[in-house]
């Protein structure tokens, strides 16, 4: 965005910058032109008419070269510019990078893209300079009185400003990304198309009277903020004075709940509970979410924007891991199940090797070893059809739920588990949880007749509660009263 704002006032720039010089070159040829029209009594011969055009051009031509080459003449012959006097000095892309301009006069100077990036120009004096389009990426600006200043389509990013006095400056289509502003006077100052993504600001910023539009909160004129239409008077200075002693995290592909609330703990941890809160949750559009976490006043807010997205990158790698690991395990477990009931003939198999009289439920409470191994009922159950308690053991409470099937029966029974498997078999290459095991069930009852009068045989029988072990698939745990519940309601 700051780069798109530098291009297009380069144009203005450049062409300010030459009609000025032609104005003033051409009134100084024609001043030339017009002495010698009065001295040859305005009829000049063809060889002083000649004589002028060379000299105008050639004056000219040293005009444009003079000004081009005084700022290389200056950075010659100064070595230190700390608190040197370069006001109204022409410093037109001037490549100041790492220079030392602490507490220098440049006042009035003309700074338009400049290359300023990491110099040192804190106390200077900047008062009314043309910093438009400059590069201030990285400056130290700590105390610099800036009012007045022109730093339209500036790259402030990273650049320090605490305590600048920047009131009235025009800081129109600046790129103000990760700047520290801390205590500095905005008052009176003109943000519009200004990008303000993870500026740190504090209590002691000053806002009066701000002269804004519109900004942006991320680069590349992107999050524009009002997203349509402009900033009532005012409404600036209260939406990003509200902001003061925050960080903003901001989650540009979506954030994982999980791993941001392990991370915030350790946060927390570290900077202490009652020190660093989250002041509120902001989901924007294209899945982006802002969190805003309130800090101390006196808290470095790079460091802790730093740091916790480190803690939260390094807990979304954990919380990836182990859901991976999870995952594979279920995939294990499926392809298992899969492989051994893949077909319809490996269900009725599975059915005809079971005993075709009865199905028995055993479920005992002893406080030796099971009943299978130390108890045998003293009861004849063959040919019954009874549902009893045997209590002749002392310290068990065995119960048998014994029934008989008829043919028709059991193949009700194998042909419903023998469809359940089909369905899971389906929805296996989804990884479906067991809620919707049970609503796609839910629905085939629904919408399949067949399947639903085999279920109801089934139930009618008493012998529901076999389907589970016919089916044999650990996503397959829907309670027989559910069923039975939904075949009534059909």
């Amino acid at each position: 965005m700051a780069l798109t704002n530098r291009r297009h006032i380069n144009f203005y720039e450049e062409s300010k910058a030459g009609l000025s010089s032609l104005v003033k070159q051409t009134a100084l040829v024609g001043t030339g032109l017009l002495v010698m029209l009065l001295v040859t009594g305005g009829n000049p011969p063809g060889f002083i008419v000649g004589l002028s055009v060379c000299l105008g051009i050639a004056f000219v031509a040293w005009s444009e070269k003079k000004r081009l080459t005084d700022i290389r003449e200056l950075l010659k012959i100064t070595k230190d510019f700390a608190s040197a006097n370069l006001s109204n000095a022409d410093l037109n892309r001037a490549n100041l990078t790492w220079q030392d301009l602490s507490g220098a006069d440049l006042s009035g100077a003309d700074l338009s893209w400049a290359d300023l990036s990491w110099a040192n120009l804190s106390w200077a004096n900047l008062s009314g300079a043309d910093l438009s389009g400059a590069d201030l990426s990285g400056a130290d600006l700590r105390g610099a009185d800036l009012s007045g200043a022109d730093l339209r389509g500036a790259d402030l990013s990273g650049a320090d400003l605490s305590g600048a006095d920047l009131r009235g400056a025009d800081l129109s289509g600046a790129n103000l990304i990760r700047t520290q502003v801390l205590a500095t006077n905005f008052t009176g100052a003109n943000f519009t198309g200004a990008c303000l993504e993870d500026w740190h600001i504090n209590t002691g910023t000053k806002l009066d009277d701000v002269d804004c539009q519109y900004v942006y909160l991320r680069s590349d004129e992107q999050e524009r903020l009002p997203s349509s239409g402009e900033f009532a008077p005012g409404e600036f200075t209260k939406l990003f004075q509200k902001g003061s002693e925050t960080v903003d995290l901001i989650f540009a592909d979506g954030i994982d709940w999980k791993a941001f609330l392990f991370s915030l703990q350790e946060l927390q941890a570290e900077y202490g509970e009652e020190d660093l809160s989250v002041q509120a949750f902001e989901r924007k559009t294209g899945g982006v979410f802002v969190i805003r976490l309130e800090v101390p006043l006196e808290a470095n807010k790079s460091e802790i924007e730093l740091h916790a997205k480190e803690l939260y990158e390094r807990e979304l790698d954990a919380v990836e891991a182990r859901y991976r690991e999870n995952l594979q395990a279920k995939n294990d477990q499926i392809a298992i199940y899969r492989e051994h009931n893949a077909s319809l003939p490996n269900i009725i198999k599975m059915l005809g090797d079971k005993p075709i009289q009865n199905f028995i439920t055993v479920t005992a409470q002893a406080q030796s070893e099971s009943m299978s191994e130390s108890y045998q009922s003293k009861y004849d159950q063959r040919n019954s059809n009874n549902q009893f308690i045997d209590q002749a053991q002392s310290g068990s409470n065995p119960t048998f739920n014994q029934n008989n099937f008829t043919p028709e029966q059991k193949q009700n029974l194998a042909q419903a588990a023998a469809e359940i498997q089909q369905l899971l078999n389906q929805l296996a290459q989804t990884n479906p949880t067991t809620e919707e095991v049970t609503k796609t069930v839910h629905q085939e009852i629904k919408r399949n007749p067949t399947f639903r009068a085999r279920l109801l045989s089934a139930a009618e029988a008493g012998i529901l509660e076999a389907l589970k072990t016919a089916v044999n698939n650990p996503l397959f745990s829907i309670p027989a009263e559910t069923i039975k519940g939904w075949l009534e309601a059909e």
